[in-house]
């Protein structure tokens, strides 16, 4: 499990300097706002996701 969480982290801390990238590529766009604001979207609801399954496995290793 411990394996899991480091594999999250890793993913998780990918994800944010994706969705940082985008926001600078965001600023500088003018043409392709609204895709790159939904590949953002797209990233942080994978980021969500992934702090839920860090939380849910976190639980599970204090439980355990």
């Amino acid at each position: 499990m411990a394996w899991n969480l480091e594999k999250l982290e890793r993913e998780r801390i990918d994800l944010i300097e994706v969705i940082t990238a985008l926001r600078h590529l965001e600023r500088l766009s003018t043409a392709n706002r609204t895709s790159v604001f939904e590949e953002i979207t797209a990233h942080m609801e994978r980021l969500s996701e992934l702090d839920a399954e860090k939380l849910r496995i976190g639980s599970t290793l204090q439980a355990g």
